[in-house]
């Protein structure tokens, strides 16, 4: 039986009613502190799942470096319940200063800046790296909105993991979200709704739709799939050794870790009964509103994606095509999403915002000259990280204090 690491991030923002501070990192749905959050629901859940082996890592982040300590003690109140019914840790800023004073006492100082709880990637492999500690086979990715129904999902999230189909590896597994209501896909009014529209970003929840349509009517057990949902995949520890999530994404490092691995030869694989209900505390649907903020990210996402892909020949020997990456995210790599980019800034922007400090041209070509000169920092991060991940599983002294925290909730 492979050992399962369950890693679940948690968010968390200033108290309702508190404006957002300049230096706030941006996420989806953040709870405010003096809110009791969703975590406690996602882990009364897991406490009906049928597997003998598995550990969770809760990462707790905050918006603010000003709430870091305030949110551990948050999180460490709502796991202390579940002691008994889990091994069960929190990983925090506290844990975070644990892992930097041992990579100096390492010489290690340059890899620091590296390796913190700020933004969706950092996050994402902080989690990575406390599983490869732990010693994990396999990490199972959730997120905190969600609840599982099936006792059975980690057996279903590890039956293929490891193994090969028609002679590719199955690094990782791609699952499906569903609705309260057990949908996974956009209702016919909402498709209506958006039938019109020619715009790709305007578009891009419908578009989103036809990639799970696409690999949900397969009759095979496993497609490979563009795609990935954060909250619901599967890692296994040969890709999560090699690959990091890139660092330098600005949202849907999800997908983009996809990428990641496809650049250096590992695939995800789409298993349509891996489900989790995905209920976020702002919206009633499987995704969140799509906002103006989240549309600047997204345009600065997929045009980093798109010269990522243009540059991957110069470090690896594996060719990606669009194709497959089709319908999404492939048709926003291409070149003429910047146009659609352009027109969806000037068709979205709020009413309250009267002028921009940059127009939408300037806006793109920004994120072209940051793409340039950001995407071969991921490649040398990347050969960085499988260091990091050397170095660190050979510290016993730390291995043994995030062992130690299993035991310490209370």
């Amino acid at each position: 039986m492979l050992k399962v690491v369950v890693v679940v991030p948690t968010y968390w923002r200033w108290e309702r009613g508190k404006l957002a501070q300049s230096d706030d990192i941006i996420y989806d749905h953040p709870i405010p502190l003096d809110q009791p959050g969703t975590l406690d629901r996602l882990l009364e859940s897991l406490k009906g799942v049928d597997y003998p082996d598995f550990q969770i890592v809760i990462v707790t982040v905050a918006t603010n470096p000003a709430l870091e300590r305030a949110a551990e003690e948050k999180t460490r109140k709502i796991i202390r319940k579940f002691k008994n019914d889990f091994q069960i840790l929190q990983f925090g800023i506290s844990d975070l200063n644990v892992i930097h004073q041992h990579l100096q006492k390492l010489r290690l100082e340059s890899y620091i800046p590296f390796i913190n709880l700020r933004g969706y990637s950092n996050v994402r492999n902080i989690g990575l790296i406390v599983s490869h500690l732990l010693g994990s086979d396999v990490i199972v990715g959730l997120d905190d909105d969600e609840i599982i129904v099936d006792k059975n999902y980690l057996r279903i999230a590890t039956r293929f993991i490891g193994k090969r189909l028609n002679h590719e590896f199955i690094a990782g597994i791609a699952g499906l979200y569903l609705d309260k209501q057990r949908n996974y896909k956009l209702s016919q009014k909402e498709i209506q709704a958006k039938a019109g529209e020619k715009n790709l970003f305007q578009r891009k929840e419908v578009i989103m739709n036809d990639a799970v349509l696409a690999v949900t009517k397969s009759r095979d057990k496993l497609v490979k799939t563009p795609f990935v949902f954060g909250g619901n995949m599967v890692i296994h520890r040969k890709m999560f050794e090699h690959v990091p999530f890139d660092p330098y994404i600005t949202r849907g490092e999800d997908i983009d870790y996809l990428i990641n691995g496809k650049i250096l030869g590992y695939h995800f694989f789409f298993d349509k009964d891996l489900q989790i209900i995905h209920l976020p505390p702002d919206s009633s649907g499987i995704h969140s509103a799509y906002t103006y903020p989240k549309l600047k990210q997204d345009i600065i996402r997929f045009v980093y994606e798109s010269h990522k892909l243009a540059i991957t020949s110069m470090y690896s020997q594996h060719n990606i095509t669009l194709e497959e990456l089709d319908p999404y995210p492939g048709y926003f790599l291409r070149k003429e999403a910047e146009e659609h980019a352009v027109e969806a800034l000037y068709k979205m922007r709020p009413k309250e915002i009267e002028v921009e400090e940059i127009s939408p041209e300037e806006f793109v070509a920004n994120a072209k000259h940051r793409a340039q000169q950001l995407a071969p920092e991921y490649f040398k991060f990347q050969r960085k990280w499988m260091k990091i991940m050397e170095v660190l599983k050979e510290d016993n002294g730390l291995v043994e204090y995030l062992f130690k925290k299993f035991f310490n909730n209370s």
